[in-house]
C-alpha cells in the first residue's frame, strides 16, 4: 500500500470517527445527575443550566484549560453560582455516556440579621442567602449591626466589619463544638441572640434546655473559643447552669464564672 493511500486511509478513519462523534445518539446530553439539596430543588437546578438535553456532550467544555482537562461544564458551573445565593461550590463535568453529573456544596444557613424589609439568612460565614418578611424559628439573631449594602450569594457588608467577623467567629465555633459527639444536645439550638459588642467581646443568650429559662454568657473571641464552646455545651447537657437565677456567665480571658445579679 503506497503512503498516499495509508494516509488516506487514516483522513478518512478520522473523518469517521468525527462523524460518529457528532451524530451519534451516545454523544448526545440525555439527563443530569444533580447531588440532592436542602434549599434547592432539583428541577430548579435542571432548569438553570444552559445545556439541554439533546446539545453535543462536548459543548459547553471548558473554556479554562483546567475545566477542558476536567471534562468541566464552565459556563453551568458559574451560571449555577451566580443563580443560587445557597451554592457554596458547584462542579459539572461530563459523565459519559450521554449524562452531565453536578455536584453541589450547600450553604447552611445558621444566624440572620434584621433588616428594614424583615431579615437576611446568613451561613457561618457571613454570607447572605435569603430574604424573609418574618423571622425564621430555631436560629439566632446576630444584634447590633447595621446593615450598609446586600447582595445574596455575597458576604454582608455592615457599618462595622468587626463586629460582623466578631459574630461569625463565635458562630464558627459553635458549630465546631456541635461536632463532637461526646452528646447529642447541640448548642446552635439553643443560642437565642449574639449581640457583638466592643474589643471582639459579644453577648450570648442561651435557652437552656431542661429549664427553658434564658442564660446570658460573655464571650470573646479568642483562640480559646472553641474551648469555651465546648465547655459550654457539655455544662448545658449536664445541667450545670440550671437554676441559677439571674446573672451573667463569663467565659473571657480564662474565667468560667457564673456571676450573680447584685
Amino acid at each position: 500500500m503506497s503512503l498516499l493511500v495509508r494516509r488516506l486511509a487514516g483522513v478518512l478513519a478520522l473523518l469517521a470517527l468525527g462523524l460518529l462523534v457528532a451524530f451519534l445518539p451516545v454523544f448526545r446530553l440525555q439527563t443530569y445527575e444533580i447531588t440532592p439539596t436542602r434549599a434547592m430543588t432539583t428541577a430548579a437546578i435542571a432548569a438553570a443550566v444552559p445545556q439541554r438535553p439533546g446539545d453535543h456532550l462536548f459543548e459547553g467544555l471548558g473554556p479554562e484549560l483546567n475545566r477542558w482537562l476536567g471534562l468541566r461544564y464552565g459556563r453551568t458551573e458559574d451560571k449555577l453560582a451566580r443563580d443560587f445565593p445557597y451554592i457554596r461550590s458547584v462542579r459539572a463535568y461530563l459523565d459519559f455516556p450521554s449524562r452531565m453529573r453536578i455536584e453541589i456544596e450547600e450553604r447552611v444557613e445558621v444566624a440572620y440579621v434584621s433588616i428594614p424589609d424583615g431579615c437576611v439568612l446568613l451561613d457561618k460565614e457571613g454570607y447572605a442567602l435569603l430574604i424573609l418578611p418574618v423571622p425564621p424559628p430555631g436560629i439566632p439573631v446576630i444584634e447590633g449591626v447595621s446593615v450598609r449594602s446586600l447582595n445574596l450569594g455575597q458576604p454582608l457588608t455592615v457599618q462595622v466589619p468587626d463586629s460582623m467577623n466578631s459574630a461569625v467567629s463565635l458562630l464558627g465555633a459553635i458549630i465546631d463544638a456541635d461536632k463532637d459527639t461526646r452528646t447529642p444536645q447541640k448548642l446552635l439550638s439553643q443560642v437565642r441572640q449574639i449581640r457583638p459588642l466592643s474589643n471582639g467581646r459579644l453577648f450570648l443568650t442561651l435557652v437552656l434546655p431542661a429549664t427553658g429559662d434564658e442564660l446570658t454568657v460573655t464571650a470573646e473571641t479568642s483562640m480559646d473559643q472553641l474551648d469555651d464552646m465546648l465547655w459550654l455545651r457539655f455544662a448545658m447537657d449536664q445541667g450545670a447552669l440550671d437554676n441559677r437565677g439571674k446573672g451573667v456567665l463569663d467565659l473571657t480571658g480564662t474565667r468560667r464564672i457564673f456571676i450573680p445579679d447584685a
